[in-house]
């Protein structure tokens, strides 16, 4: 019989797979996969020895020179040899040993791209590409990496008790509508081999003057956990794309634009060369768990900011006619929200290409294309079948919130609006006193006089700033002001809705609401701006407009968490890395992409040793008892103190009155059964463990999975003092009052959270901080549980 939240799967028609029930506790968790007899018993080859390979998988790590490589290597043959041999010489030998292990791995190769500008003799630009078809087989091919790959177009429904209804809802891309229509087109059992592309160009260099231009690629058929790590299962560089420079003789002409265009266009085209051809015809391969499969490889999502999207999607920019990338609204219409325009298609575009070449004037030919906002380029995803750029490229929290929405603009006009001496230190005085949170940065140093370029510190400030600031103006004294607050809670309500792990038919209508809310709270502030003397043009600001296609993002191509640029940002640092402290500044895109393959080498040489020395380790059998009561599955106690009674305990202060009479009679009623009574009575000279800390773990409502929360009652966490008396609400939270005990009782530890309650106060309903931000106000109960 059906129960409240089991899940129901329904296939892809072409699978041939029926649909399937699932229980809520069952939904997500992977089969058991078979540990592998290890391919060698040493995984370590081309190296001599394990050791070897070790000293040089470390040398590589640290980014370490020719110099510092010599003095380890020397360093090591001068110490006593141990169980392994250590026989490496010198840092040359290891660049020898690092290029015959290259081979495991697809390596890259070198292409010159030539492409004429106008009447001058074309120039060769260096391309270093992977075949993206050679990647995707080492993933097909290991048993480990397939095995968890999921294949057929699935729609997902959970069961709702209250309306006994089957709700959708949409987590990964092939959860989404995209995977399901690309599969309909397929031959009856065939298959989407689904990739996420991601390009952008970084700054190599402290002042920006060597940049370097890498392409990424994830395979979307594996989970967003999986795909969105590091290692042989996740992010690829696949390209090392030509950087074309700016030269003032050509800067900000059309032509000299549309050049570096088609050079990215080209070069990108060759990286996608190898699966041109199975994209329309398919690929059958055996892959590594002994299964038969019929692929047909696309891009389902373009990855990136808006800058190269619309280099992707060969647009003209900002200052075009048409700006977006998706569809056709005018440059000074971006904050329209009600009505619609046309969405943009690869076979729309195709078809405009042809009209214009078909004009005999250079003129007439741009007069076509301006209209559009395109570039007269062919576009090189065009080649791929089921590979629409206008429809790949997507929504990036990252981009076009943190770092586009909030950080310019928003932060940027509540400089304004809160730019006198006071405001600002009172501020920067709430963001510093914030207690600090696991995953949350703590900003010692002025917020509101300080720029920055992180996207997370963006996000961060955006989810405190509301609470540093809520008192530093009335509407009455700073009308704008006050009305940027409410712009702010509306901000924090819609990016709350699109970062959700998991979207319901519930949560996206919700969160189409919040956009509407949000937008019209800033079309009140734009008003009240207006008489400004250089107001701020709100109509022009593609990042809003982007908020448009959010949730039809969503909706065809799963949670923004699996189209997001973070996970491919996190190549910038290692990459800059490479070229700081591995390079000679010369040549560098050869030094850079080789340095980066021994990096991928190692990560799989050290992915076969990691499973030879888990397979000859001996299995042995948990007992029952080894589960503690201050460590299980459910939640850990650390940060141990000494072990002080009762008395002790009640006598440091007021809050711990009666405490022993309190935990006997609590665990008197809690140990209670119908058929058994217990009476514990502790003294005030029992002993009694405090801890500090308690690693909770649960099933998250956010992800439906298990998620782990940290929380601490430390005195002295991270240098800062947490003082037992009641702190202001507005800088201290509810850090107070929560101390971790152990007590014993029959020889029986048990674990005790002592918390003392707060409420709500009932004062603040009509309030217009709970009114107009959504504030709520607690305060100290005389209760203790």
């Amino acid at each position: 019989s059906i129960q409240p939240d089991d899940i129901k799967i329904e296939y892809h028609p072409n699978s041939g797979r029926v649909p399937s029930i699932q229980r809520f506790d069952e939904f997500g968790k992977q089969d058991h996969i078979q540990s592998q007899i290890p391919l060698s018993s040493t995984p370590w080859q081309p190296w001599r020895s394990r050791m070897d390979f070790e000293v040089a998988s470390l040398a590589l790590e640290c980014h370490m020179n020719e110099k510092q490589t010599n003095k380890l290597v020397n360093l090591l043959n001068h110490a006593a040899r141990g169980l392994d041999a250590f026989t490496l010489k010198d840092h040359k030998e290891i660049q020898n040993i690092w290029d015959l292990s290259a081979e495991r791995l697809t390596k890259f190769q070198r292409a010159d791209i030539v492409v004429p500008y106008r009447n001058s003799e074309p120039e060769p630009y260096e391309l270093h590409y992977r075949p993206i078809w050679d990647w995707l087989q080492e993933l097909l091919l290991d048993q480990k990496i397939v095995s968890q790959m999921q294949w057929d177009a699935q729609r997902l429904f959970k069961f709702d008790a209250k309306t006994q209804t089957w709700k959708r809802f949409i987590e990964e891309a092939w959860s989404a509508n995209a995977w399901w229509e690309i599969q309909s087109k397929l031959p009856a059992g065939a298959v989407p081999l689904c990739i996420v592309f991601y390009a952008d160009k970084i700054k190599l260099s402290s002042f920006g003057t060597a940049k370097g231009y890498p392409v990424i690629v994830r395979c979307a058929n594996l989970p967003m956990h999986i795909r969105n790590r590091a290692g042989t299962d996740g992010g690829r560089v696949v390209g090392w794309l030509p950087v074309v420079t700016e030269d003032a003789e050509h800067s900000g002409k059309a032509d000299w634009a549309n050049f570096k265009n088609t050079v990215w266009h080209e070069s990108t085209g060759k990286i996608l060369e190898s699966i041109v051809e199975y994209s329309k015809v398919g690929y059958k391969m055996k892959c590594g768990d002994h299964i038969h499969r019929h692929l047909f490889p696309c891009i389902i999502i373009e990855s990136s900011d808006y800058e190269e999207q619309c280099v992707i999607c060969l647009t003209r920019g900002l200052r075009s006619l048409c700006p977006c990338v998706q569809c056709l609204i005018p440059k000074d219409q971006l904050m329209d929200f009600e009505n619609e325009y046309p969405m943009r298609t690869l076979e729309q575009t195709l078809r405009i290409l042809n009209d214009a070449g078909k004009k005999v004037s250079k003129g007439d030919k741009e007069e076509v294309l301006k209209q559009y906002s395109l570039r007269p380029v062919l576009n090189a995803f065009a080649k791929l079948a089921n590979s629409d750029p206008y429809f790949g490229v997507s929504f990036d929290n990252l981009h076009f919130g943190s770092s586009g929405l909030w950080g310019d603009h928003i932060f940027e006009e509540a400089k304004v609006q809160f730019s006198n001496r006071e405001s600002m230190t009172a501020i920067d005085h709430r963001f510093k006193i914030f207690p600090r949170w696991r995953n949350l940065h703590h900003f010692e140093s002025s917020v509101m006089r300080s720029s920055f370029n992180d996207g997370s510190k963006h996000d961060d400030i955006s989810r405190l700033f509301l609470f540093a600031a809520y008192s530093v103006t009335t509407e009455k004294e700073n009308k704008a002001g006050y009305t940027l607050l409410k712009v702010m809670r509306k901000y924090i309500n819609m990016i709350m809705y699109a970062d959700l792990n998991v979207h319901t038919s519930d949560t996206m209508t919700a969160g189409r609401d919040s956009i509407e809310d949000f937008i019209s709270t800033l079309q009140v502030y734009v008003t009240q701006t207006a008489d400004r003397e250089k107001p701020k043009a709100w109509n022009s600001v593609i990042k809003i407009h982007y908020f448009r296609h959010l949730y039809n993002d969503i909706e065809n191509k799963g949670v923004l968490q699996g189209m997001s640029t973070k996970p491919n940002e996190k190549f910038h640092g290692p990459l800059r890395k490479i070229y700081l402290w591995q390079t000679n500044f010369k040549d560098t895109a050869k030094q850079i992409v080789r340095i980066e393959h021994q990096n991928v080498v190692a990560t799989h040489i050290w992915d076969a040793i990691e499973a030879l020395d888990k397979y000859h380790q001996q299995e042995t059998d948990v007992p029952d008892d080894l589960e503690s009561v201050l460590d299980n599955v459910h939640f850990t106690m650390g940060s141990k103190l000494k072990s002080l009674t009762f008395g002790e305990l009640e006598d440091s202060g007021t809050i711990f009155a009666r405490l022993h009479i309190r935990v006997s009679e609590f665990l008197s009623a809690l140990l209670t059964t119908l058929n058994h009574h217990v009476q514990i009575k502790y003294t005030r000279n029992d002993s009694v463990t405090p801890y500090q800390f308690l690693n909770v773990r649960y099933e998250s409502l956010d992800t439906w999975r298990l998620a782990v929360d940290y929380l601490r009652c430390n005195p002295k966490f991270q240098d800062m003092i947490l003082s037992f008396s009641m702190a202001r609400l507005d800088s201290r939270c509810l850090h107070n009052y929560n101390i971790y005990l152990c007590a014993q009782w029959e020889m029986s530890n048990i674990p005790l959270p002592l918390c003392r309650h707060t409420k709500l106060c009932i004062s603040m309903r009509g309030h217009m901080l709970t009114r107009i931000l959504v504030f709520f106000a607690f305060a100290r109960s005389r209760h203790w549980s």
